[in-house]
């Protein structure tokens, strides 16, 4: 009798459907979730860190910003080993940098390289910290002299690469689109392939059709490839978008620049 039930417990067991699975897709279960336990457990956001999320969200005027930097600043100083903090300082000071100029700039760019720098120390698993301090090091190399925005150029590119392994769609495949501007901007020593940027930002619009700046850096690179009439046509594309709530500073700017483009560089006859 003994002997029965056990042979009718093992067939119940193996006639289960996990155990048609295989041990491999059993572990990425256990994998899966044991993640998903972790992040239901994971302790809330610090209250300045979301005041500054929420600060943030009103970019369009810089000193929203700005208060959003002293709140992450205040945080950082009482615990300054959060990963939460330094990403975020280094994406606030890199959109500080897009706005200013010179002097000023170059600061933002310097604060922005050192907290993604401390981010990616602290988490070197995790997207936000590489992709911030590679946007931060590219508007770097954009502003510094021929020969040190040269030795940026690898940099950039690794911390694209690895934002591109990490999460190839965050933030609508900025990685891959700001792996694509250093195709476009670096000379030919430096891996620098025009064809190359115009293949990676088509794939970024494939993954994310309505990305400005996507649209925007497309456009640079059909003319570097006398591609006028593609350049002409994405540009206006571009302007026919609807606002996004998520990026409406963005678009907006990358209209500005795109109508400039359209009246300066593309206007009919040139």
């Amino acid at each position: 009798m003994i002997l029965s039930m056990r042979k009718t417990v093992l067939k119940r067991t193996m006639s289960h459907p996990l155990m048609h699975l295989g041990v491999r897709a059993l572990v990425t279960i256990a994998a899966c979730l044991m993640l998903a336990m972790a992040a239901s457990s994971a302790a809330p956001l610090p209250k300045r860190v979301v005041e500054a999320d929420d600060y943030f969200l009103g970019r369009a005027k810089l000193e929203n910003v700005q208060q959003g930097v002293v709140l992450l600043k205040q945080e950082a100083a009482q615990n300054p080993p959060s990963y939460e903090v330094w990403w975020r300082l280094a994406k606030f000071y890199n959109y500080m940098g897009r706005r200013t100029q010179g002097a000023e700039r170059v600061k933002y760019l310097d604060a922005g390289i050192e907290a993604g720098r401390k981010a990616v120390a602290l988490q070197t698993s995790r997207v936000e910290g590489h992709f911030w301090l590679g946007a931060n090091y590219g508007l770097k190399a954009e502003e510094s002299n021929w020969f040190d925005g040269l030795r940026l150029i690898d940099p950039v590119r690794r911390e694209m690469e690895i934002t591109i392994k990490l999460d190839p769609d965050y933030e609508e495949a900025s990685g891959l689109r700001t792996l694509a501007r250093v195709y476009y901007r670096a000379p030919f020593f430096k891996g620098g392939d025009k064809r190359r940027s115009i293949e990676l930002l088509e794939e970024c619009l494939r993954r994310h059709p309505e990305d400005s700046m996507s649209m925007l850096y497309l456009a640079d690179s059909y003319i570097a490839v006398d591609r006028r009439d593609d350049a002409r046509k994405i540009l206006e594309r571009m302007l026919s978008l609807c606002p996004d709530p998520d990026y409406s500073p963005e678009l907006a700017d990358n209209q500005a620049e795109a109508r400039n483009m359209l009246t300066k560089e593309l206007r009919t006859g040139k």
